[in-house]
Formats: structure tokens, sequence, C-alpha cells
């Protein structure tokens, strides 16, 4: 049976491998309908308090920072929440054969270079527009200065590291099985999306 697009991105979205079985669609329904009751709980409450806020201090700066602040938790707490759950209940597992386990960390590491490549890009770029926006000079002393390429490539060798030790060690092997069982998350993407969120929310807030 062809799968449906909603089923591709249900899928895409939990790093879900392989077919969406009634346990795994079961167990994903639960865990939406569990955020989707928190993040509504959450907006009702910031929608008050935002509320209240602004009628007994007027103070429209210090409003937006606490309604972006608590978002932006909401966010990481709703993304945690996947991760935490989807891996609780081996939703993203994969089971392969066990002579492959080699070539799976040798694609792990890949992929982990790369994104700390990726991510020390980002980095860099987001750096380089936050330290311009504020006096929109001259763009080439800072795509040049040393502690922002230096800062960069830190925390793109830090990212590439943890990224790569954590995905490596998702891969359980049983030595009385000739499979080894890959736990395929897409923790990663959601760390790069929440920092950009974050340091692009401080951008709009601080300018």
């Amino acid at each position: 049976m062809k799968e449906t697009i909603s089923t591709k991105i249900i899928k895409w979205f939990y790093g879900i491998h392989g077919p969406l079985d009634e346990y795994r669609r079961n167990e994903l329904n639960r865990i939406g309908n569990n955020i989707a009751i928190f993040l509504l709980s959450i907006n009702l409450l910031l929608s008050f308090i935002a509320s209240l806020l602004m009628l007994s201090t007027n103070n429209s700066e210090l409003t937006l920072d606490i309604v972006v602040s608590v978002l932006l938790l909401t966010v990481f707490a709703s993304l945690g929440y996947i991760l935490y759950e989807t891996k609780r209940h081996h939703l993203t597992e994969i089971d392969v054969e066990a002579k492959q386990e080699g070539k799976i960390k040798q694609k792990f590491i890949k992929r982990a270079i790369g994104l700390g490549i990726s991510f020390a890009v980002v980095i860099y770029g987001l750096t380089v527009l936050i330290d311009w926006l504020p006096n929109r000079g001259a763009l080439i002393p800072l795509l040049t200065k040393s502690s922002t390429i230096t800062k960069a490539i830190v925390s793109g060798i830090t990212y590439g590291i943890l990224i790569g030790t954590w995905e490596t060690h998702q891969i359980k092997s049983d030595p009385n099985d000739k499979k080894v069982t890959q736990n395929h998350l897409h923790q990663k993407y959601w760390l790069i999306l929440f920092i950009i969120v974050v340091i692009t929310s401080l951008l709009l807030i601080h300018k």
C-alpha cells in the first residue's frame, strides 16, 4: 500500500524508518495529543499573563521578552519530550546486520563532520549578522574578525564531536544475535533549529 503524504510527513518529523505500524501510530498519536494539550495550556496562560503585564505596567518590551522566552522554552520542552518518548518506546530503532555496524559508525562520523561544518557556518553567519545590524557598517572587517572565526570553528568542532559521540552510542549490538539496533533520532536537527531560533529571537528583541 502506497504511503500518503501525511504519513511521510509524520515519519520524517518523528524520525521513523520502516513501516508506520499500528503500535507506532498509536504512540505517535499519544505523544502528539500530549504536546497539543501542553501547548494549548501554555498559550492560554501566556496570553493571560501578557494581558495582565500590559495592563499593569504598560511595558511592551518586558512583555515581549517574557512572551518570547516562554515560547522558546515551550518549543524546547516539546522537542525534548518528543525525543525522550520516541527513544523510550523504541519508535526510531532500526535492526541491521551486525556486520554492518562498522559501516553505520563510519556513516555517523561522516554525518557528524558535515553537521559540525554546517553548525560552524550557521554560527559564523549569525554572529556576523548580530554584529552588523546595530550600526550597519562595513561587512568585510566583521567577516574577517578573528574572534568570530574562532568562535565558529570551536562551536562546529564541539558540536560535531557531541553529535558523533551521541549517535555512535545509539547503536546497540547483541553478541547472541546477528543484528544491531540503531536508535535513529533527529535530535541534531532539533538542536540546530532551537539555537537558530534563540539567536534570531535575541537579535529581534535587542536590535
